[in-house]
């Protein structure tokens, strides 16, 4: 009888065990989802700072449970992954996804990176596909300086010199401006005679967007200055009636209004706070007003004892006193401010000897703790604390314009009569480098762009 149980047991066990063979040991799912990389389609992809980059896969499975995917992009040694997206998939038929990654790390170099899509099923099933690209690091990119021109016929034009290849590509035609900046792939054109900024797309050249102030009245340019706002993607708009702040595509984030008599001549940022210089065109008096651009919070108004020659931002000053913006005028020498409280420091005379340039546009902060202006026929780079110290740089011609940039340097637009030159002075240089280009006689003013 135990014999003929035995063989029973053993019929039934054949064909389970041949079953459980085909499923895998205790039925568990074994098979590997499968991973098909759209795009990029090929190994070899050229990839910059700054540019986005768009990855599409499709992953598969037998079972409809699904899993997780993760998408990686990783160094060049393919293991050590610099950043990565992860997400669930739905299992059983195909999945298509879309995942994009924002190339703005300024700290990854110049090397070949791997992207590596990995899909995992609920039974820990793994599939794989990986692309190599090429990608070029910030610092690695070409420099492009641009020229804005004012032409006979009453327009302007962008000049774009590329550093290195020589090749220089002009757009014309578009309204007369006397200043301009750049972020986030825009141009912003402040009109010569109306109170407008126009907003151009680099790519395509064109002017897609405009800002307007219906306040703004008087002497020309209605439009003082537009600066990159820094903050976010976006610009600082002083003009006759105040001051607005906008994004890339000209939609208002922030805006402010002077009263008459006083007139807006020019803005610094110290952190959050936006800080606006107004003249009384009455009384030639001059003060400072501030508000907090993430709160609207207003600052005390601050005026000021002396008609300043420019102000400028220096945030990591060392002085021993508060405040991060700077004036600079004849008779008090140099002074912080502290718009937060008011309250003001006369530290130390100005180093050099001559005039002080009466453009007002040529005084900024540098390195974020010394302040640089032009005085008689020398650019001075000055140590903000309570004695007169710094360094002289002998130039010739008229400084036109000077630039603070995110990373502490200074870029500076001289006139030298037959032609204008660009010069950037870094905080860790004794002098400014000297720029080859010869830029048009014609130029109102420059920029660099590295994106």
């Amino acid at each position: 009888m135990k014999r003929m149980m035995a063989r029973v047991s053993n019929a039934l066990l054949y064909p389970l065990c041949i079953i459980l063979l085909f499923m895998g040991c205790e039925g568990k799912d074994r098979e590997a989802p499968t991973v098909q990389l759209i795009t990029p389609a090929y190994d070899g992809l050229d990839a910059t700072y700054g540019e986005f980059l768009f990855v599409q896969f499709s992953a598969m499975d037998d079972r409809a449970e699904g899993g997780f995917w993760t998408v990686e992009l990783r160094r060049e040694d393919g293991v050590t992954v610099r950043t990565s997206q992860i997400g669930l998939w739905q299992g059983s038929g195909i999945d298509t996804l879309i995942v994009p990654f924002s190339l703005n790390a300024t700290s990854w170099p110049t090397e070949t990176m791997t992207l590596a899509v990995i899909v995992d099923d609920a039974a820990g099933n793994r599939g794989a596909a990986f692309r190599d690209f090429h990608y070029t690091a910030a610092a690695d990119l070409p420099n492009v300086l641009v020229a804005l021109t004012e032409e006979t016929d009453g327009t302007s034009s962008l000049m774009a010199f590329e550093e290195g290849s020589g090749e220089v590509t002009s757009t014309s035609g578009l309204p007369m401006s006397h200043d301009f900046a750049y972020a986030d792939g825009i141009y912003a054109l402040a009109d010569a005679e109306e109170a407008t900024v126009h907003l151009i797309n680099r790519e395509t050249m064109a002017v897609e967007n405009a800002w307007n102030s219906v306040q703004s009245a008087g002497s020309l340019p209605l439009i003082r200055r537009v600066h990159t706002l820094g903050l976010q993607a976006g610009f600082t708009i002083v003009h006759a009636g105040g001051l607005a702040i906008v994004n890339s595509s000209g939609s208002l984030l922030f805006e402010r209004f002077s009263e008459a008599p006083w007139s807006p001549v020019d803005a610094r940022f110290s952190g959050n706070t936006c800080v606006l210089w107004e003249k009384n065109e009455a009384t030639s008096a001059h003060r400072l007003r501030s508000w907090d651009f993430i709160t609207g919070a207003t600052g005390p108004l601050i005026n000021l004892a002396v008609e300043p020659s420019g102000i400028g931002s220096v945030p990591l000053q060392s002085s021993g006193n508060t405040g991060s913006i700077f004036v600079v005028s004849e008779t008090a020498g140099l002074t912080l401010v502290d718009v937060t409280t008011g309250n003001m420091q006369d530290l130390c005379g100005l180093i050099g000897s001559g005039d002080l340039n009466d453009q007002v546009f040529a005084v900024a902060g540098i390195g974020g703790n010394q302040a640089l202006y032009p005085r008689g026929e020398q650019l001075c780079r000055q140590d903000i604390g309570p004695v007169s110290s710094g360094s002289n740089w002998p130039f010739e011609g008229e400084v036109i314009d000077v630039q603070s940039q995110p990373d502490g340097s200074v870029h500076i637009l001289f006139d030298e009569g037959a032609s204008h030159r660009l010069v950037t002075w870094s905080p860790s240089d004794a002098a400014p480098s000297e720029n080859e280009i010869n830029l048009p006689i014609n130029t109102k003013a420059v920029w660099v762009v590295s994106d």
